[in-house]
């Protein structure tokens, strides 16, 4: 079999490099608008007592719009399977009917001083730079991110229900889980060192991965986590280690990138 040419292969990999590049412009452009449309609901909520009636009727109906969005898609992506460009259209419709229904119900479920907005307006953003993180660095680096990311959420969450009656408790047992969960990913990350990086026959790990970083990021957020559950009076200064582990460790695997 004859080998490509040195200019055939260039070629292809900048097409490649181009395709990258477009998905991490599409995705910044998502989490822009979506940012855009939390928004301007925000400060609908925030105004006076119409304004605010009139944006948890629009909360509502988008809810229902965006249900109606993702099983229409979903279905017609099922259908129409064998066309591929329909079927890529019907999967960001049904794409956006995810975000419309579960950002809608979480807004109208938690009304309460606007707790729901609030949240999907920091949701949002940290869903953006993990979707680019995903797009552009290993994916060792999307699983440390991510695991990051978590435990700063839940650890902001119980320093925030310090002083909620009603929210205490199933926060506390939602800081729990995310150590169980954590742990079982150290566990899964143990599998997939075994298998040289790959997990039920999926690669999730590169091959001049380094578990050691992993573990590491893996066991401090397991240790924060847990002492935000346990004492909330320090949630501060653990917010404070976590956002420095994220930084030094996005340094970390950008610096193999180059």
């Amino acid at each position: 079999m004859s080998k490509k040419p040195i200019s055939q292969k260039r070629a292809e990999r900048e097409k490649a490099e181009d395709r990258a590049l477009n998905r991490v412009f599409g995705v910044f452009l998502l989490g822009l608008a979506a940012e855009c449309y939390l928004f301007i609901l925000y400060r609908a909520a925030i105004g006076t007592i119409d304004s605010m009636v009139t944006c948890y009727q629009v909360i509502r109906w988008s809810s229902w719009l965006g249900l109606i969005l993702l099983l229409g898609g979903a279905l017609v992506a099922y259908l129409k399977r064998s066309d591929r460009k329909l079927r890529t259209v019907m999967l960001w419709i049904a794409g956006l009917g995810v975000f419309l229904a579960v950002s809608g119900w979480i807004m109208y479920r938690f009304s309460n001083y606007n707790y729901g907005i609030t949240v999907m307006c920091i949701l949002v953003p940290i869903a953006a730079v993990l979707a680019l993180v995903f797009q552009l660095y290993q994916r060792e680096c999307f699983l440390c991110t991510i695991a990051l990311a978590g435990s700063l959420f839940t650890v902001w969450v119980r320093g925030a229900s310090l002083n909620s009656g009603f929210w205490r408790t199933p926060v506390i047992v939602g800081a729990v889980l995310g150590a169980v969960i954590l742990a079982a990913a150290a566990a899964l990350v143990r599998t997939a060192q075994q298998a040289e990086g790959k997990l039920w026959g999926v690669r999730v790990c590169s091959l001049e991965c380094d578990y050691r970083i992993i573990y590491g990021v893996l066991g401090i957020a397991f240790v924060c986590v847990l002492l935000a559950a346990a004492v909330p009076s320090i949630t501060y200064y653990l917010m404070w280690a976590l956002g420095v582990l994220a930084f030094a460790e996005l340094v970390y695997y950008t610096t193999k990138l180059m």
